[in-house]
């Protein structure tokens, strides 16, 4: 493992109690990131008793919260505690994140789809996670994170609405169409290091588009439809919670 040397003097950082903090802007950023990220998961607990495939999309969030708090706090917060090594649990959460969207994505399409290849795509997703979790601890780079989220959310994910839309005309996937666009977005403030300064640099400002894109994909989650069967209508849900 390739591990990164970083001068921590020449990282912006605070005092707080006696305890020296990292870029803390970005620290900032990341758990106002994650508070929408829970945000969803919580709202989403009724809908993912309907189908699996909105379950799935419910730990989309969770894990993608906890990957924010850990990025934020051990990625940057405490590098100089944890180094390189502490950003991977930040990066695993997210990879599981975005493989749990992609896989909702499959079982949204799946029932449009010929049994056999529905089936492939599911073990392609097996297979995709594990290949990028272990390119991931042989470099400790983050670009290979990076390109796990682009061919999850921008090939796999986005590829299957356009085709979901083409055929049903889906509304929830509108939404992630739109979360797709801020992704992007916030990908080219990342990509380039477009920064006002180091107290409201890149990453803080990539953040801004991201948590947008997260609300999309969650409002996207409220409002797709799942084509197979057997499906719970939520408003059983609802009469049998009254019952009980």
């Amino acid at each position: 493992m390739n591990e990164v040397i970083i001068d921590f003097s020449k990282v912006h950082q605070i005092k707080l109690f006696g305890i020296t903090i990292l870029e803390p802007s970005t620290v900032i950023s990341s758990l106002l990131m994650a508070i929408v990220c829970f945000y969803a998961f919580v709202h989403l607990g009724r809908l993912a008793r309907v189908h699996r495939m909105y379950s799935q999309i419910r730990y989309f969030f969770l894990f993608m919260g906890i990957a924010t708090v850990i990025g934020g706090v051990l990625g940057h917060g405490f590098l100089y505690v944890t180094g390189q090594p502490g950003k991977i649990p930040g990066w695993f959460s997210s990879m599981i994140a975005v493989a749990l969207f992609e896989r909702a994505a499959i079982w949204h399409i799946k029932p449009l789809l010929k049994p056999k290849f529905g089936s492939w795509l599911g073990y392609l997703n097996y297979i995709e996670l594990t290949l990028f979790f272990v390119l991931t601890l042989i470099t400790l780079n983050f670009v290979v994170v990076e390109i796990h989220a682009f061919y999850g959310l921008f090939l796999m994910l986005f590829m299957i609405e356009i085709f979901v839309y083409k055929r049903k005309k889906d509304p929830g996937s509108v939404n992630i169409f739109i979360a797709t666009g801020l992704g992007a977005v916030a990908a080219g403030f990342h990509a380039l290091k477009f920064s006002f300064g180091p107290w409201f640099n890149y990453n803080d400002i990539s953040h801004i588009p991201m948590a947008a894109s997260i609300w999309y994909y969650y409002q996207g989650a409220r409002h797709m439809t799942f084509y197979g069967d057997p499906v719970i209508e939520p408003e059983e849900i609802e009469k049998s919670e009254v019952e009980n």
